[in-house]
């Protein structure tokens, strides 16, 4: 399956379980998409939790959850999220062994 077809189906879902997803017009609204980002930093602070207690398959899943709600916000934006995640893997393929100096 590829990203574009996830990420509709993961809206469909996440709109049929009662979620509110951003939509087009929330990318000029000061409040929604910073929202959407902090859920988002949400699930990868859990997945560090987990990784804290070695709980590999909470872990897991936690990323997973990260990836959905990644997706369900470029997907409710109307962004194609496949075509951005191949530019960038493009970019990053031509850039040097540790670029930019720095040690992490």
């Amino acid at each position: 399956m590829d990203l574009n077809t996830l990420t509709l189906e993961i809206n469909e879902i996440n709109i049929r379980n009662g979620w509110d997803i951003p939509q087009p017009d929330d990318w000029y609204n000061q409040h929604k998409v910073p929202a959407v980002l902090a859920l988002i930093h949400g699930e990868v602070s859990e997945a560090l939790e987990a990784f804290r207690e070695n709980n590999k398959a909470n872990f897991e899943e936690e990323l997973a959850d990260t990836i959905i709600r990644v997706l369900d916000c470029a997907g409710g934006l109307g962004m194609d999220i496949e075509a951005a995640v191949k530019a960038k893997l493009e970019k990053n393929r031509h850039r040097g062994y540790r670029h930019g100096g720095k040690r992490v």
